[in-house]
């Protein structure tokens, strides 16, 4: 019963917003969720639904409960039912997407190392399924061994040639960057060049851009932290001076006593704005 109601609710969504779950669709296709794209979307308006009536019998009956008119509680249930279901919606339309841009991270951070790699095997001579089947069991490359295995899977269980099993995983990468290296395998491999050579300058290429992104960085962390000099500390410190002056003579800052002012900074303001910071340069700072 509850897998017939996804479904029908799926087709109905699918076949009603094609055009606006179109870019959903491919996100879902390229994260490898498994999950059809049908059975995805009808779970996602099938818990928007529930998230919508729960919330608002909920906060509809807390509000009758607390004593506030049925006019008032039924407005309260309604807003927070609506958030409750887009807050839903939200959140099962962008996981896709999360999920591709950690998996193209995890790619980009590793690729120059497992070329590298790649193109030590490849010296050894052996046919490029083994390369993937030898990098598919080193956790260490992250979703560049995800990806070899699905090489290896479309070769081993779906009986997929080389060639097709690459293009097929190329295709549904999120990293343009590794697409890149798949198919510049597969053209080497159908012109008869030589894969250890062309590994060997890609891993080169690789290395190099690499190199250049972490001094780009280090160049960007040198202006954060003139900044971080600026406002955080030497701002708090002519904060603090500034209110000690004036706590001799007296006065309010936005109608706050001097004392309170300053203890709201010190033990507040500045704790806030020195995590705010820290938190930005773990976001902004490049996969390792």
């Amino acid at each position: 019963m509850y897998k017939d109601l996804i479904k029908v609710l799926g087709n109905f969504g699918t076949r009603r917003f094609a055009s606006n779950l179109a870019p959903l669709k491919e996100e879902i296709t390229k994260s490898n969720l498994s999950i059809l794209f049908e059975m995805y979307v009808g779970r996602m308006i099938l818990l928007s639904i529930v998230a919508f009536f729960v919330t608002m019998g909920f906060i509809f009956s807390m509000f009758l409960f607390l004593g506030g008119g049925f006019l008032l509680a039924l407005m309260a249930g309604l807003i927070t039912g609506v958030a409750a279901s887009f807050g839903i919606l939200t959140v099962y339309h962008s996981y896709p997407f999360q999920l591709l841009t950690s998996k193209k991270k995890s790619i980009e951070a590793n690729l120059p190392f497992a070329i590298n790699h790649m193109g030590a095997i490849a010296a050894s001579g052996v046919p490029p399924f083994v390369t993937f089947k030898l990098m598919s069991g080193i956790p260490e490359y992250g979703e560049i061994a995800n990806e070899s295995k699905r090489i290896v899977r479309n070769v081993d269980t779906f009986g997929m040639d080389v060639v097709s099993a690459m293009r097929n995983v190329a295709d549904r990468s999120p990293s343009q960057d590794f697409r890149r290296l798949i198919y510049g395998v597969v053209s080497t491999i159908e012109t008869g060049g030589d894969l250890k050579i062309y590994l060997e300058n890609a891993a080169k290429e690789a290395l190099f851009e690499y190199r250049l992104k972490r001094e780009k960085y280090m160049q960007t962390l040198s202006t954060y932290a003139d900044f971080y000099t600026a406002v955080l500390i030497a701002a708090p410190l002519f904060f603090v001076s500034v209110l000690s002056v004036m706590s001799l003579v007296g006065g309010e800052v936005f109608g706050l006593s001097i004392p309170v002012a300053m203890r709201l900074g010190v033990y507040a303001m500045i704790p806030l704005m020195n995590t705010m910071f820290l938190m930005f340069i773990h976001f902004t700072q490049p996969t390792v």
